[in-house]
């Protein structure tokens, strides 16, 4: 099976390295600009294309690696070119690695004969694809889609050692919503975590460096432990004293924090309650929380 890449950025050059360090077929490159597919092409020791025909005729498998929003043009593109038999795409395997979108977004691929599906890659993709290929062999794929697309997909998983989950067209918005609040928002939550430390004096050069034992032993407690029972800090001690304290000094401090530490500590107290809260615990953090005091322990 010759695999093609429709798309040559960091998800498309990472997946062409990843496939073919377990040699899997690769026939090469298609991008809106010929330099990126080139350099793709490049780096993997495969070809560029000058058209997703061109690409289509040389491949058994179409991988559409480009971003979300371009997935519409080149569904009507490549239906179009199907349709009018000046491809020989009609009955081979299009996949989009899309974590947000369904397969059926390729229904005019589909309806052209395609065997349509996604092949979702749950990392964060960094700019040296080399790492980014490394990252991949301990990477969960998430896939759905036709029969015969699913095979294809499980296929090539098995050859490379991917595991994968199987998910419901229906539920991907959900899905990668999941993923976006892991992956993005962590980035979000750190940064408002490193401000306020930055404010009590913390050197900015270092700061990451001081706090990564921190992050690596909470993230290795919630792999043992899960979420609830790993939580530690004021919270999950009842310490209503210390949480009024962190609110008094973000609001003198860097009150456009203070906003976001609240929400992020409701919905801690909602994690824990009547679990390592009581009701009455829950609802004295609730009221501080919500500006009413705490006058009730």
């Amino acid at each position: 099976m010759k695999i093609g890449f429709i798309g040559a950025g960091k998800v498309g050059k990472a997946l062409g390295l990843y496939f073919k360090n377990h040699d899997l077929t690769l026939a090469g490159y298609y991008s809106r600009t010929s330099q990126s597919a080139q350099k793709a092409a490049q780096i993997t020791g495969t070809n560029d294309f000058k058209t997703i025909d061109g690409l289509a005729k040389a491949c058994d498998l179409l991988l559409i690696t480009t971003t979300d929003h371009a997935l519409e043009d080149i569904d009507r593109q490549v239906s179009a070119s199907l349709l009018n038999n000046q491809s020989t795409g009609a009955h081979k395997i299009w996949l989009h690695v899309s974590g947000a979108l369904a397969s059926d977004c390729l229904s005019g691929i589909k309806a052209a004969g395609g065997s349509v599906g996604s092949m979702h890659p749950l990392l964060s993709f960094g700019d040296d694809p080399a790492q980014n290929a490394r990252r991949l062999e301990e990477t969960w794929f998430s896939i759905e889609g036709m029969g015969e697309a699913m095979e294809a997909v499980k296929n090539i998983l098995n050859k490379t050692g991917g595991v994968y989950n199987m998910i419901a067209a229906e539920k991907k918005a959900l899905y990668h919503a999941g993923a976006c609040v892991i992956s993005n928002y962590l980035v979000t939550l750190l940064d408002c975590g490193m401000k306020l430390m930055q404010a009590a004096g913390m050197d900015e050069k270092t700061l990451f460096q001081a706090v990564r034992p921190l992050i690596d032993a909470t993230l290795k407690n919630i792999e043992g432990e899960g979420a609830v029972n790993a939580l530690t800090g004021p919270i999950v001690r009842a310490d209503y004293n210390t949480l009024s304290v962190h609110l008094e000094a973000i609001a003198k401090e860097l009150p456009d924090e203070e906003r976001f530490y609240r929400s992020l500590a409701l919905s801690t107290v909602q994690m824990i309650q009547n679990q390592r809260l009581n009701e009455k615990q829950a609802k004295i953090f609730q009221k501080l929380l919500r500006g009413s005091g705490h006058n009730e322990q």
